[in-house]
């Protein structure tokens, strides 16, 4: 089957990229506020741009033309950190996305803060590996409503039981979770899940 862009069921033009380009890893994504109030919110359309220096880049959707706090608060303060989600962490990386309004997310999630080295921005500390990132540009993906953030890597941290000297860290390990449609995830050691939007 072929079809043209202008030639895809309603019902599945929001959906069917989420299938198509899979799998997809999961961050979390935490930043604060110019006035300190932390944010925490799951991203899975992030990826690695180059190795030396490393750069990552991230598109944020809007919703009504609205820029999401996590986007806001990078172009406020200029920083961010990805923290790698693991399986464990499905239902509070779920929960994440739910509209909390100015609340301190560490909190209402129940995770551990601890902070960045190299930036000032917290990190997730039962997250396996967290990359810490300074903002180098953003722009507008016209014809989209979507921004892209380019940003790079200047720190990470690895949990012990995570790290090895030949590669650096171990995903399978730290069984990750990966996106593989709208609200279906798979994690690096075979488990499927579905997890159903809350918000």
């Amino acid at each position: 089957m072929h079809l043209t862009i202008d030639q895809l069921p309603r019902n599945l033009r929001g959906t069917i990229w989420a299938c198509l380009i899979a799998p997809r890893p999961i961050a979390l994504i935490s930043t604060q506020d110019s006035s300190g109030i932390p944010n925490i919110a799951p991203y899975n359309s992030f990826s690695g741009l180059a190795n030396n220096p490393p750069m990552l880049g991230i598109s944020f959707s809007r919703r009504e033309d609205e820029e999401k706090t996590t986007l806001t608060n990078i172009k406020e303060t200029g920083v961010f950190v990805i923290n790698l989600v693991p399986r464990f962490l499905a239902d509070i990386m779920n929960k994440s996305a739910e509209n909390s309004g100015k609340v301190d997310d560490f909190d209402r999630l129940g995770l551990t803060r601890a902070e960045a080295s190299t930036i000032t921005c917290p990190r997730i500390v039962e997250s396996p590996a967290s990359m810490e990132c300074r903002l180098i540009n953003s722009m507008l993906l016209s014809p989209s409503r979507c921004d892209f953030v380019v940003a790079q890597i200047v720190g990470v941290t690895i949990r012990d039981e995570f790290y090895t000297a030949e590669h650096g860290f171990d995903p399978q390990a730290a069984d990750l979770l990966a996106s593989i449609g709208p609200e279906d995830y798979i994690s690096l050691n075979g488990e499927a899940l579905h997890l159903p939007k809350t918000w």
